[in-house]
């Protein structure tokens, strides 16, 4: 059986993934397979990955999704049609490493019995402003381990060391989870399931909670494509509920948290200081003045409907008309703080073909994975550099 499934769910109107195929496909011994689920029919340069799919057999195109599928559905789709032993989704304009088979292998052999993976990413927005600096952390150390579950579910759920968004590496985005693991995520599904705009996090939040052994690689294995969430016309799935996608991107997780466990017959309790600052942090991301405006009222409006609005009077957003300006660069410990446009990296894709060559092979993985006292020494560095 083929080890890796990678899904490519294409939005309407994007690009085919013509340079993500070829760039995966390069090895004729890669252990995997691709598959691209596009959405409507206007989808730019198809031809061309149509014309590689006749010849490449791990390369799989399924029938055409309507426009109008929900992005939930889409991916549901998509990574039905997996044949492999694990699967991961990422989208056209993302980059993942080519060799993302073999470490996921790795993984299994240093965690044996691991259902669920992650690994370090890179977060590039391509519009990212050019005139104010900005630097990306690359991280040297490149050992796997297993993670507690506990510790993910705390972070994961109840916002502890949060920006915006929870610490949730794990899930189908930009991870991976093995067959059976996506299986069971899927029995567990209830009728609140599969309602958000955002499928990725509703993903991570189940495969928290279903998963067995969790296995992360310090050693970053592809790169996203980052855009800011727009808050769309979408409204609450729950009427008791306040907060939801149409307010911003840490309500519409917090949404999705409240789904899964209401499915599961628990309440969310996670209404906390932690909470409102991710809120707050998600009002101070927004660098235009109006929309920062528009989406603190709507945040405050529903922090008052919560426990009588005792933590109204915390939230105190500051707005920022544009981005600190980050001038950190070179190594510290087991960091290396590099230009954001190193190399002119423009896109995720150009930013991690610079980096990958910065990176550890994974013949050189293999090799020092036995190695106790390098990884005990790269986790002294690395916790120093954070301090």
């Amino acid at each position: 059986m083929t080890k890796l499934s990678i899904c490519i769910p294409v939005e309407a109107g994007k690009s085919a993934p013509v340079r993500l195929a070829t760039e995966l496909l390069a090895n004729p011994n890669a252990d995997l397979e691709i598959i691209v689920a596009f959405c409507g029919d206007d989808c730019r340069d198809a031809d061309a990955l149509y014309a590689m799919a006749e010849q490449e057999p791990r390369l799989m195109i399924l029938p055409t999704a309507p426009a109008d599928i929900s992005p939930c559905h889409h991916w549901l789709g998509t990574v039905a049609a997996m044949r492999g032993e694990w699967v991961t989704v990422i989208r056209p304009d993302d980059a993942i490493e080519p060799d993302i088979a073999e470490f996921i292998a790795h993984a299994e052999e240093k965690v044996p019995g691991i259902d669920a993976f992650s690994w370090n990413n890179f977060q590039i927005d391509a519009n990212c402003r050019r005139d104010i600096p900005a630097s990306v952390a690359i991280p040297m150390q490149h050992h796997t381990r297993e993670l507690d579950k506990d510790d993910l579910i705390t972070k994961g759920f109840k916002w502890v060391d949060s920006s915006n968004v929870p610490s949730m590496a794990y899930g189908i985005y930009h991870a991976a989870i093995s067959r059976s693991l996506l299986e069971t995520v899927l029995a567990n599904s209830g009728e609140l399931s599969w309602q958000t705009p955002l499928p990725q996090y509703e993903w991570a939040t189940r495969v928290l909670i279903y998963a067995q052994k969790f296995g992360f690689s310090s050693r970053p294995l592809s790169a996203i494509d980052a855009h800011r969430y727009i808050p769309g016309s979408v409204g609450p799935v729950m009427a008791d509920f306040p907060f939801h996608a149409g307010i911003g991107l840490t309500a519409a997780i917090a949404e999705i948290h409240a789904r899964v466990l209401r499915d599961l017959d628990i309440d969310w309790e996670n209404f906390d200081e932690n909470f409102v600052r991710a809120c707050m942090i998600d009002c101070l991301l927004e660098n235009r003045e109006d929309d920062f405006e528009a989406m603190a009222q709507r945040y405050y409006a529903a922090i008052q409907k919560m426990d009588g609005g005792r933590l109204a009077s915390t939230f105190r957003p500051p707005y920022m008309a544009e981005p600190e300006a980050d001038l950190r660069r070179g190594r510290r410990g087991m960091l290396v703080f590099a230009n954001r446009f190193i190399g002119n990296a423009h896109t995720a894709a150009d930013f991690f073909s610079v980096a990958r060559h910065m990176l550890a092979s994974i013949e050189i993985v293999r090799v020092t994975a036995s190695s106790e006292l390098l990884e005990e020494q790269e986790d002294s560095q690395l916790r120093r550099a954070r301090a």
